[in-house]
């Protein structure tokens, strides 16, 4: 694996993308403060689709942006999930009159995130008049390697499948379709497609350690069947890659087996015809990829009696720079039996979005005329200022006065230092939480919770954070994370946050913001975060040390005590087996071989730089 790049650090480099990418469509337009690739031209008499998810998977999904595709993307960083903010700027962005359909890929920041902003979204549209709209998210899961047992709560990942129901969708919002009958198409679709990937390494990511044991690398000789495009390890071990016929056709297993009641979600009859959608990681030649072609259409004819009616192959979804690839059948025939609609027609819509590898149409007269780059941003700036300030928004930020509500900190030099202290304990940890976040998830947990202290810590010292009232500190700091966090991790700060202002504004003003009242609003606010994950603890999530961490407050113990159980839920995440996130898809591991869930130990070390700022 090629751990050589061109650019030696990630910083930058996904803003430097986007605008690249968009330099090569001249209908689109990049909005940098929330990485959003948009179509400013859209019919606002058609439903906006959208998507997004990390960077990392180029061309998705801003490379599928343009008619008869997306309307707008959010990319967060590299591997991580944008944050419902962004979320909520992109649609602010774009003519939505019609109602949004939001494509996401099954992984748990994607959903939660997606999810707030499409509650924000529904409440906006709600306000301006518009709820008949409608605002539905397509949760895109069509990988087979995590099997309904293994699965739990958390299903089945999204993989390059993401990037075909983008088309089928966005194609059917160009027809003129409604919201609903688009995410019921969408939801069908999923009925109907199974995927399955394969490597030869893991991806190597700008900036982060090269040698082979702390990026996790395979032995030269190896494989792994079912690796995630996160750098998530495959379900299966090889530690001798087959030959290509081997291994495809235990790939096609997977995929069609229907005594398999673990993996038969799909079912095909031998004239369904299917189409055959092949996902080039980012690592493999098309050399190899062309020869993966005709050896799987080879097998399936033979062994499965399928003769696909439509093959695609690409770079749809890539994982970097990973020397894999991914196996897509979609049951066309059993779609438009349950749905009433041809899935070929819809397949072949011609779109604009560059990236698509099949048919496409022109951009028109426009594409002849130079670009002023500058201009087109401001452009956008100043498209969303008006959108905010006439109302009803779906980005608007907290409302005049939330802040000077509910009770008052009785010190707000010691509130100061106490939350320099915890995002100073974001960055001296971000090296733990990396290591074990390489080894059960993508890797990005340590940097991403540190990017987030260091944010909120700025912005302290811009004067940005008020300190002499509770939910006004809050709201501050919750704005600056939904800004500045993406992933799993950053919706689930929001959500609290957000949990806590709740429940501190329910306070008389003026009161005292003292231990009970910081109990109970953090008893408040984990009950509302369980209203929208299922993350209970014993599920080796950072719910495993936020939650005996919110108890002993709100029971009235000291916060030291709390900071103590805190680490012991910590500390008992080494002995679980995941049910929920990434780790979930990890291979699986003897009781104590995984190290402490990276968000719980990230949780711990926020609340004990937390007591340190205190002097407790």
């Amino acid at each position: 694996m090629a751990t050589k790049h061109m650019f030696d650090s990630s910083t930058g480099l996904v803003d430097r993308n986007l605008r690249g990418t968009v330099a090569q469509n001249p209908a689109l337009r990049y909005y940098s403060p929330h990485k959003v690739v948009f179509d400013p031209s859209h019919d606002n008499k058609k439903v906006a689709v959208i998507s997004g998810g990390g960077a990392g998977h180029e061309p998705a999904q801003a490379g599928f942006v343009g008619k008869g595709m997306l309307v707008a993307c959010i990319s967060g960083d590299i591997f991580a999930s944008p944050s419902a903010a962004q979320i909520c700027s992109g649609i602010d962005l774009i003519n939505h009159d019609a109602g949004v359909v939001m494509v996401v890929n099954n992984y748990t920041g994607d959903c939660l995130h997606f999810g707030l902003a499409a509650e924000k979204a529904r409440a906006a549209m709600a306000y301006s008049g518009k709820e008949g709209s409608g605002v539905e998210a397509v949760i895109v899961a069509d990988d087979v390697a995590v099997g309904r047992k293994r699965g739990g709560l958390v299903g089945r990942r999204g993989l390059a499948g993401n990037i075909f129901t983008c088309k089928i969708l966005g194609a059917a919002s160009d027809k003129g379709y409604d919201v609903k009958r688009i995410a019921d198409l969408g939801r069908n679709l999923m009925d109907n497609m199974v995927s399955i990937g394969t490597s030869l390494d893991h991806c190597h990511v700008p900036g982060r350690p090269k040698g082979a044991e702390e990026r996790g690398a395979l032995a030269e000789e190896a494989a792994e069947l079912g690796m995630g495009i996160h750098n998530e390890p495959g379900f299966k071990h090889m530690d001798k890659k087959p030959e290509p016929e081997a291994l495809l056709a235990e790939m096609l297993q997977l995929l069609l087996d229907p005594n398999d009641e673990d993996r038969a979600y799909t079912p095909f009859n031998k004239d369904d015809a299917p189409v055959l959608f092949v996902n080039n990681l980012g690592g493999m030649s098309q050399l190899e990829m062309n020869a993966i072609i005709d050896l799987t259409i080879e097998l399936l004819e033979s062994k499965w009696g399928l003769h696909p009616c439509r093959v695609l192959c690409g770079p749809y979804m890539t994982s970097l720079n990973a020397p894999g690839f991914g196996v897509s059948l979609i049951n066309q025939k059993r779609f438009e039996k349950n749905t009433g609609q041809s899935l070929l027609e819809l397949l072949d819509y011609p779109t604009t979005a560059y990236s698509w590898l099949g048919v496409q149409s022109g951009w028109g007269s426009a594409s002849g005329h130079p670009r002023d780059r500058k201009a087109e941003e401001k452009e956008a700036a100043d498209h969303l200022h008006s959108v905010r300030k006439a109302g009803g928004s779906v980005s608007s930020l907290a409302g005049p006065g939330a802040s000077s509500n509910g009770p008052i900190n009785s010190n707000p030099e010691l509130v100061k230092k106490a939350i320099i202290a915890a995002c100073d304990a974001t960055v001296e940890i971000e090296p733990t939480l990396t290591r074990y976040d390489t080894i059960v998830g993508d890797g990005d947990c340590g940097e991403t919770l540190a990017q987030a202290g260091n944010e909120v810590k700025k912005a302290l010292e811009k004067g940005e954070i008020p300190v002499d009232n509770a939910a006004g500190t809050l709201i501050a700091i919750g704005e600056v994370l939904e800004y500045a966090m993406g992933g799993t991790s950053g919706a689930i700060y929001a959500l609290f946050f957000a949990g806590l202002v709740q429940s501190l504004l329910s306070n008389p003003k003026g009161t005292q913001a003292d231990s009970k009242v910081w109990g109970k609003a953090s008893l408040d606010a984990l009950e509302n975060l369980g209203r929208y994950t299922p993350a209970r603890p014993g599920d080796r999530t950072l719910v495993d040390a936020l939650d005996p961490f919110c108890r002993a407050l709100g029971a009235g113990k000291s916060l030291t005590e709390a900071v103590d159980a805190s680490k012991v839920g910590a500390e008992k995440t080494q002995a679980m087996t995941p049910r929920l996130g990434r780790a979930t898809y990890v291979g699986s591991k003897d009781a104590g071989e995984m190290p402490p869930d990276p968000g719980a130990w990230g949780i711990w070390a926020l609340a004990d730089g937390l007591r340190k700022g205190l002097g407790q």
